[in-house]
């Protein structure tokens, strides 16, 4: 009996194995806002001006902590294996996928420590109508599915100290698509 490998899959594979691992660290830095402080109320009897409907276009609080992470081409790893946040802090961190294949679809999901099976698991029971994650009580925060070239992101409250996994539940990726979230006190 013979047993055929799927040619994506073992593409993805030889891709994998034939990459090097030169993943840098990020570590995340708040964003600095060069605002000036809005100046103090004047002391007039006037009425102050109704405020705008409209979200001012004002620049990002200095509390969002920023992170840019993506895939690594057509292989199936990020191309950052380790980020870095303090607790508490509200990070937005945005996703890349630069794959060229359909196959190759991604996104970026953080779970609990020992949850990246089940989570992956859970993720093929939902399908790509729910980008292959399934939220619940062991997945921390997630970027939806990102489509070759596509970006997607998500903003979250980082949780308590310690390390945390981030992988991709596509069919398949968790295994070798994956890193660590380090939360510091």
């Amino acid at each position: 009996m013979r047993t055929e490998i799927p040619i994506a899959l073992a593409a993805a594979v030889l891709a994998f194995g034939c990459g090097k691992d030169s993943s840098p660290t990020q570590q995340a830095q708040p964003a600095v806002s060069a605002a000036p402080p809005p100046p103090p109320p004047a002391a007039s009897s006037a009425a102050a001006p109704a405020p705008s409907a409209a979200p001012s276009a004002a620049a990002p609080s200095k509390d969002v902590v920023e992170l840019s992470i993506a895939s690594v081409g057509e292989q199936m790893a990020f191309d950052k294996k380790k980020l870095t946040v303090a607790t508490g802090a509200t990070v937005h961190l945005v996703f890349k996928s630069n794959s060229t294949q359909n196959v190759l679809m991604h996104n970026w999901v953080l779970v609990k420590p020992g949850k990246e099976a089940a989570v992956a698991a859970e993720g093929l029971e939902k399908a790509a109508k729910g980008d292959y994650v399934v939220p619940g009580p062991d997945v921390i925060a997630f970027a939806p599915l990102a489509k070759p070239g596509a970006t997607t992101e998500v903003t979250f409250t980082a949780p308590a100290p310690g390390k945390y996994p981030y992988i991709c539940t596509f069919p398949g990726h968790y295994i070798m698509m994956k890193g660590v979230l380090t939360v510091t006190p």
